[in-house]
């Protein structure tokens, strides 16, 4: 009877001291924020649609419930463990993007499985719900990116070409296959990403300095395109004046003729709005409607804001309706929150990217590190993009804002991406905030 209470304190006691471990080596601030923003973009969500009845928010408490769930079940996993996988972990999301996008490059439908939305083909249907396959794409090459240049040495381009060239392939990949759905925001995240991680890698200077030469010439390159998009544009208002919205009219004849063949007419004009307005919408009643109307819920928003459920642009629908609770609900929050509520979410983001780099620098794995900065980059990325072309300081690409947008691939690509930060915060050799766990004296 007594050896048996022994065993049973035991099992207690063994039970206990893997949660007190467990509690001990999570990084609990991480947690709390992402709570704050997720129950943040429920209620932005469920305010921007209650107008018109929108059911969004109620979707949207299903992803983060089902985010959540994710989110534990990464980070109770080893991180070196997903490590040893990382190539079928990429090769998977690339066969998942894979129809997505041979149907876009076909122009085809795949039934009702994968049919054009908006001129895109991004999504798979399966019914009561549907995914986008892009966003799990890019915690597929995350990973991959990560252990390839954690297993091989990175000095100078000359002796490391051949790492540099897969680490560039394995992100190319998607980035190829995403823009043809096409998905421009999407496919750009991956820029940054391979950059910054061979920038921390430890690829020499003089790489960066080439690529970034080559970006100049691009950006000359989609100018002069621009240009010509624009002269067009000129000529057809000229020639038919009494055309109330002649980009348009002659939306898609420039890039079925134009030498420059990446770009889509719709792109150029979202490129146009920014950089010359009054050129290809001098009314703001066409393309740049978005940005004017989103730039006005920020200025009505004040220091204040006008109090929850009580904005007017994303109400009643001067934000654009398939919009308002995705790319731009950051300026509909502003508007009800105002600069101190935004200045808050932006402060949130800071602190979470912060505790994300702090992990990155206190593990002593190079996987786990660039693991944790790859994730900073891909949602600092999204925030950075997202907020501005609410306000007009950047194109509007379509991007969405971490934990706070309405999408279920995305919210739980979020949750994935900071479950394996978690992970690594947990099972390295820097988990807990002293090292090790007061239940155990453990280090790992």
């Amino acid at each position: 009877m007594s050896r048996h209470l022994d065993d049973e304190r035991s099992s207690a006691a063994v039970w206990w001291d893997n949660f007190a471990n467990f509690a001990w080596r999570t990084d609990w601030t991480q947690v709390v924020i992402i709570l704050f923003l997720s129950t943040l973009g429920i209620v932005a969500i469920q305010s921007a649609g209650s107008a018109r009845e929108s059911t969004f928010y109620r979707s949207q408490i299903v992803f983060v419930v089902i985010g959540w769930i994710a989110y534990w079940a990464v980070s109770a996993l080893d991180y070196r463990l997903i490590q040893r996988h990382a190539r079928r972990l990429y090769l998977g999301t690339i066969l998942l993007l894979l129809p997505v996008s041979l149907c876009a490059l076909a122009k085809t439908n795949l039934g009702d499985f994968i049919r054009s939305v908006n001129g895109a083909r991004r999504w798979m249907d399966f019914g009561p719900f549907s995914i986008q396959p892009s966003e799990f794409a890019k915690i597929g090459a995350l990973v991959f990116l990560a252990a390839l240049l954690a297993r091989s040495p990175i000095g100078s381009f000359r002796a490391t070409w051949g790492t540099v060239a897969r680490a560039l392939g394995v992100a190319a990949v998607p980035f190829v296959l995403i823009f043809v759905q096409p998905d421009l925001g999407s496919a750009l995240i991956y820029l940054p990403l391979s950059f910054i991680l061979l920038f921390v890698a430890g690829l020499a200077t003089r790489f960066f300095l080439v690529a970034g030469a080559a970006a100049v010439l691009l950006v000359g390159v989609v100018a002069v395109d621009l240009t010509e998009y624009a002269a067009k544009i000129d000529q057809y208002a000229k020639a038919n004046p009494q055309s109330k919205d002649p980009v348009r009219a002659i939306r898609g004849q420039h890039e079925a003729e134009a030498w420059f063949f990446l770009l889509k007419d719709y792109q150029r004009e979202r490129i146009m709005s920014f950089v010359a307005p009054d050129v290809i919408d001098p009314k703001g009643l066409g393309v740049t409607w978005n940005v004017n109307q989103a730039v006005i819920a920020v200025g009505r928003g004040g220091f204040r804001g006008q109090g929850v459920g009580n904005g007017t642009q994303a109400r009643f629908g001067y934000l654009p309706e398939a919009a308002a609770h995705n790319d731009f609900l950051f300026s509909g929050m502003a508007e009800e929150i105002g600069f101190t509520g935004g200045f808050l979410v932006i402060g949130s983001f800071v602190l979470l990217f912060w505790r994300v780099v702090r992990t990155a620098a206190r593990t002593t794995d190079r996987f786990g590190s660039l693991l944790a900065i790859g994730a900073a980059v891909v949602l600092g990325t999204h925030v950075v993009i997202n907020v501005g072309m609410n306000i007009d300081l950047m194109p509007v690409t379509g991007v969405p804002l971490p934990f706070l947008s309405y999408g279920g691939s995305f919210v739980l690509s979020c949750f994935l991406l900071l479950g394996l930060v978690q992970s690594v915060h947990r099972h390295s050799a820097g988990g807990g905030e002293d090292g090790g766990s007061p239940a155990t004296g453990l280090t790992a």
